[in-house]
């Protein structure tokens, strides 16, 4: 058996039925709606303003804040104000006194040893190793030398006939029982 032929080109949708005629207008409706519903919905979320961006926060307060307080804490450093730092009470005329003995001791021995791995005394308070910054002064005489120094109004000299340790005395009992107070 043969078939008949097939058309060829574009063919007709098949016309709908009654029944299916009859249920057009519910279809249009429902689509109406969801068009609407669909418009409303777009300008709700126009309405809305922009979208909310999902994302890391923001740094900038953090930075605000650290920038503030080291500020601050540079000004508390610069400015000292005495609530924060108080200053230790003034040394006393026989401790100021002591302090310096202490430190001129240490030095007399330096040039102790000095004079007596070079023979000599030491011709300048270079030679000697005394820094620019020494409250100390440093003078060759022709039996040795002379030590000055200075600690607020207190002023003492060493000539280098004295015995070091007669020189020191019981200053260092005196600066020691300071640091245990």
């Amino acid at each position: 058996m043969a078939q008949p032929p097939r058309p060829s080109g574009p063919q007709k949708p098949p016309r709908p039925s009654a029944a299916a005629a009859s249920s057009q207008p519910n279809d249009r409706r429902a689509l109406l709606e969801a068009y609407q519903d669909v418009v409303r919905s777009e300008a709700e979320k126009k309405a809305a303003g922009p979208p909310v961006r999902e994302g890391p926060a923001s740094r900038a307060p953090f930075w605000v804040v650290t920038l503030l307080l080291a500020a601050g804490l540079s000004a508390l450093l610069l400015l000292r104000p005495p609530w924060l730092f108080t200053s230790p009470p003034p040394e006393s005329r026989a401790m100021q006194e002591a302090s310096l003995r202490v430190q001129m001791f240490v030095e007399i021995d330096r040039l102790e040893r000095f004079r007596t791995q070079a023979g000599r005394a030491p011709a300048s308070a270079t030679e000697a190793g005394l820094g620019a910054g020494s409250d100390l002064t440093y003078e060759p005489t022709p039996s040795g030398y002379r030590l000055t120094g200075r600690n607020g109004p207190v002023t003492l000299t060493y000539n280098s006939g004295t015995p070091p340790a007669e020189f020191l005395g019981n200053a260092y009992q005196v600066v020691r029982a300071r640091g245990g107070q």
